[in-house]
């Protein structure tokens, strides 16, 4: 007959954390990946505003399994800048409605990424990374916001301006890191 001995941590000699059991018996170290969740999107989306909205299908929902866990969030996507070499787009990242992973010290726009061009129509492929501690086991959406810098352009993404010749995908990736 199996003996059995229940714990919910494994705990070096020195006194530190070497494992965590969650409640569903799983055994996590530090470091190591719990999970994926992603959205990838091949639609092609636009914007011509000076005011920050949802990209579609750059979001994602993880419920991460202990408070300690980390969140990667990737991003990568093509992207095609208007017609004037004076515009930018500027992409804001939100934990539900918090924004996070914002640089900081500029006068007037602290973002998640950026993409200004000086020549017109270019199609760039981008992408950003982003390590978030959340504290929580529940549910949690984040997504990507974007905005251009000033009116009277349209910005594209996964298409060409004309979207007579090749489509892109865009991926929104967020992986759960035990802590």
């Amino acid at each position: 007959m199996a003996s059995i001995i229940g714990v919910e941590t494994l705990q070096h000699t020195n006194g530190t954390t070497a494992a965590t059991i969650t409640s569903g018996g799983k055994l996590y170290s530090a470091g190591h990946v719990i999970q994926m969740q992603s959205n990838v999107s091949t639609a092609a989306s636009s914007i011509s505003s000076t005011s920050y909205a949802d990209i579609p299908n750059m979001t994602a929902t993880i419920t991460p399994t202990s408070t300690s866990s980390k969140i990667l969030i990737q991003v990568s996507f093509g992207i095609l800048c208007g017609s004037s070499t004076g515009t930018g787009c500027l992409m804001k990242l939100l934990r539900g409605s918090t924004e996070i992973g914002n640089g900081s010290g500029a006068d007037t726009h602290n973002v998640f990424l950026q993409n200004y061009d000086g020549a017109n129509n270019v199609f760039h492929q981008a992408g950003h990374m982003f390590v978030d501690s959340p504290s929580s086991t529940s549910a949690i959406t984040y997504k990507l916001q974007w905005a251009l810098t000033a009116s009277g352009e349209t910005w594209y993404m996964n298409r060409r301006g004309s979207d007579n010749y090749a489509r892109t995908a865009s991926t929104f990736l967020l992986t759960e890191i035990a802590g």
